[in-house]
């Protein structure tokens, strides 16, 4: 008999704490919408629909404008040859290094060091590096 009295308290406790949830929640919402309600009305009736719109609007226009400026000044043009670049395809013997590949392409008197960035640049190199027996493409001048 005292294990029935205990299951059915045990039984009836979810429930009630269920329902004092449920009543609790319902308070909080309704008390959220009331003061939501108030701060409506006043905002209307002080200042009027029409004004409040126009100054949201106000202030978040030029937000929108900065934020979209502020994505523009950070796009940048890609950069890559302005057309189809005519290379000479070469095979790396013993010896060879991409700065003599520059040098023999650079004229003279002219810096070798921005040949070695093109070539680089071309063959998708991270180093200059280079194992016998790679192809590596060099443009060819014109």
């Amino acid at each position: 008999m005292v294990v029935r009295t205990c299951a059915s308290s045990r039984m009836s406790a979810p429930s009630n704490l269920f329902s004092a949830c449920r009543a609790y929640v319902g308070s909080v919402f309704s008390s959220v919408m009331a003061h939501l309600r108030r701060a409506a009305k006043a905002c209307v009736s002080e200042q009027g629909f029409l004004s409040v719109v126009v100054h949201r609007f106000a202030v978040f226009l030029p937000v929108g404008v900065l934020t979209l400026a502020g994505i523009g000044l950070m796009a940048r043009p890609a950069s890559s040859a302005p057309g189809p670049q005519e290379v000479i395809t070469r095979t790396v013997r013993p010896g060879d290094n991409v700065w003599s590949y520059a040098a023999s392409i650079t004229p003279q008197g002219e810096d070798v060091t921005k040949n070695v960035d093109r070539i680089m640049q071309i063959n998708n190199m991270s180093s200059p590096n280079l194992r016998v027996g790679d192809r590596i493409l060099i443009p060819s001048d014109d």
